[in-house]
């Protein structure tokens, strides 16, 4: 028993690392303190927003609240620890609960039927799926596509899918759970190819909350192996899962930051605080990001903020996506939206550089994990408004250059109830972002964050938000 406590990866920009590995250092930009931090001549001190230790500190103390799901515990630990970082930031911060409709998850247990002996197998639910026990035979459908579900009788039967996550992200399974039950299926097993046997879980693609119709369970790569072996010999499966869909309440923090008046409107930086496990890489690092931004431009001058700035944690991103995001605070603030300037996301800040070699690929997806020198590659999604690109890549050449520019928000975008949700909107929209192989699994610790990598991220970002600051709506959102 278990108790509850589209693109490809982007190997040719190695190349791109090795010409501009000389471009790191650190920032032109004033300090909060007055002096120029640039060309790597500044005296870091532990109290210094951007610091790497100061940075990393707060990843290692998100992190040790967990699992952070919506509406549990350990979320709400997380609430009152972030809204008093940011409060001890200088910001005026408030804590806004809401109801919602809340996956309450008691336990969970997956045996493969061998030799008419029930043998349990780790597993991980589909959030927000349908509770229930059962046995069924198994039936592999490969990858789940709407041909391979036709190929096979489902009917009653536990489908076995094996999934892949492009990037570590995009999923390649999103209306396999629902076209599945259409057919009648009663289960599905599913994997993604994280590495060493993993589980990384995830929620329905397209999540109807109470009206999912059946359970479903993430199983690691070589667990699904062997699921697909019994398939083809005809063996069964039991599962059992203790979870229903309650009110719950969950909560928003926000940090509010005025700036002088010489400028209207606000800029928004927003970071998901919620996590399947630990989530150090997701998102503590993005955590981290938002309280180090706050403490830098709380200590500016209100003379050197032209306009006001906010800073929004939220939850329900991971556990309990669409829901979450930022979909709360625009359902209370639609006339506010209308003054937003800039919405920045703060999502995947830093990690080690792997990659995960495949050896059968889309059969098992056993593979093998190795660190290679420099920074995981990373994307900026933007909206369609060229001088996003144009203020942000100077500083991210400088501090994380292994980067690729995609100005596809909203209709490609890698978060659509934050930077999506947004862009929907209309409002200028950016997210640097990655995700390594240990994305979302239960080794996503504070240990694979490099502090140094952190703090250069970071800075990248400040740095844009300091050329933006001062444009006008116009500069802004000008198609030029």
């Amino acid at each position: 028993m278990n108790t509850v406590f589209t693109l490809p990866r982007i190997f040719a920009l190695s190349l791109l690392l090795s010409l501009l590995a000389g471009c790191g250092g650190d920032s032109q930009s004033q300090s909060a303190g007055g002096d120029n931090d640039g060309g790597g001549s500044d005296v870091l001190l532990p109290t210094e927003p951007m610091h790497p230790v100061r940075l990393h500190n707060w990843v290692q103390e998100l992190t040790s609240y967990e699992p952070r799901w919506a509406g549990y515990p350990e979320e709400r630990l997380a609430t009152e620890w972030l809204a008093k970082a940011l409060e001890d930031a200088g910001l005026e911060t408030e804590i806004d609960p809401y109801s919602f409709r809340k996956w309450q998850l008691d336990d969970w247990q997956v045996q493969l039927i061998e030799d008419g002996v029930p043998v349990e197998i780790d597993s991980f639910p589909v959030w927000s799926t349908r509770g229930g026990t059962g046995t069924a035979e198994l039936v592999d459908v490969g990858l789940g596509t709407e041909l391979e579900l036709m190929a096979r009788d489902i009917s009653g039967k536990a489908v076995v899918v094996t999934g892949r996550a492009l990037l570590n992200v995009f999923a390649t399974y999103p209306n396999t759970y629902h076209r599945a039950a259409e057919l009648g299926a009663v289960a599905m097993f599913v994997s993604s190819d994280a590495p060493d046997n993993l589980i990384r879980p995830t929620s329905s693609g397209s999540n109807l909350l109470d009206d999912n119709a059946i359970p479903a369970f993430q199983l690691g790569a070589q667990d699904l192996a062997r699921l697909r072996r019994a398939a083809r010999d005809g063996g069964s499966i039991s599962w059992q899962l203790d979870a229903r869909h309650v009110n719950g309440t969950t909560h928003d923090v926000i940090g509010r930051l005025p700036g002088s008046g010489e400028l209207s409107g606000t800029i928004l930086v927003t970071a998901h605080y919620d996590a399947w496990f630990a989530g150090a890489l997701d998102n503590a690092t993005g955590v981290a990001g938002l309280i180090g931004l706050a403490e830098y431009f709380a200590a500016l001058t209100q003379a050197e903020r032209p306009r006001d700035m906010l800073f929004l944690g939220v939850t329900g991103h991971d556990a309990g996506y669409p829901y979450g995001g930022v979909n709360q605070w625009l359902e209370k603030n639609q006339h506010p939206v209308d003054e937003l300037e800039l919405f920045m996301n703060l999502d995947h800040l830093a990690a080690k550089g792997e990659e995960h070699l495949g050896t059968t690929g889309i059969i098992d997806m056993l593979g093998l994990v190795l660190e290679r020198p420099g920074d995981e590659e990373r994307a900026l999604f933007t909206t369609a408004h060229p001088a996003l690109i144009r203020k942000f890549m100077p500083h991210i050449l400088k501090f994380t250059p292994l980067t690729v520019v995609l100005p596809t928000v909203p209709s490609v975008t890698a978060n659509g109830d934050l930077e999506g949700a947004m862009g929907e909107l209309g409002v200028p929209s950016v997210n640097l972002t990655m995700a390594t192989p240990h994305y979302h699994t239960e080794e996503d610790t504070a240990d694979r964050i490099p502090a140094e990598q952190l703090s250069r991220a970071v800075k990248a970002h400040r740095d844009f938000l300091l050329d933006v600051l001062p444009m006008t709506r116009g500069q802004i959102r000008s198609p030029l």
